[in-house]
């Protein structure tokens, strides 16, 4: 009987479909990953002013013995306040009660933003903060990335983010 067969057919399917669909995403999923790093917002609840959506690192080589090797960080996130112009993105390490700041840049010029009005609410935009010093693989140390507010006396922290550099070279993006 034709509709039995069809039946038969339909129920075979059926039980390859969720694989699939598995093995579909799965394969969708690996190039988003790919060189991700885990974070972790400073605040342990998120951010007022954005969401962080992926972290980046690419080691860039030595350039002798002497050199200190220097790597990039690439930051993703959207933004649901307006980011003025005047915001400054500071990369700090932290290990135990130690903070030591390591580079500070001025938003526009690490990403694409409006001149006069920063980053726009609703916008993605991603961070490219290069030379960064490379310290080293520590279990304790952390590096943060957050954007803070030019021109006040005690900075004020719109939006940061802490992560751990892996220590398997194999998660870094090769420059």
């Amino acid at each position: 009987n034709i509709y039995q067969e069809a039946f038969e057919r339909f129920m075979a399917m059926s039980h390859l479909q969720p694989f699939l669909l598995l093995l579909l995403t799965s394969l969708f999923a690996l190039p988003a990953l790919h060189g991700a790093i885990d974070f972790e917002y400073c605040s342990k609840n998120g951010n007022d002013y954005g969401n962080v959506n992926r972290v980046e690192i690419s080691k860039n080589p030595s350039v002798g013995p002497d050199e200190s090797s220097s790597m990039t960080i690439f930051v993703y996130a959207s933004a649901s306040k307006n980011i003025n112009v005047e915001t400054l993105v500071y990369v700090t390490i932290k290990t135990g009660e130690f903070t030591g700041l390591l580079k500070t840049y001025n938003i526009c010029d690490v990403s694409e933003c409006n001149n006069e009005a920063g980053i726009e609410a609703g916008a993605n935009f991603e961070l490219t903060l290069p030379d960064v010093l490379f310290v080293g693989f520590d279990e304790e140390l952390k590096y943060s990335v957050s954007l803070r507010q030019k021109y006040v006396e005690e900075p004020i922290i719109n939006m940061c983010v802490d992560f751990k550099v892996p220590t398997s070279t194999a998660t870094l993006v090769s420059a």
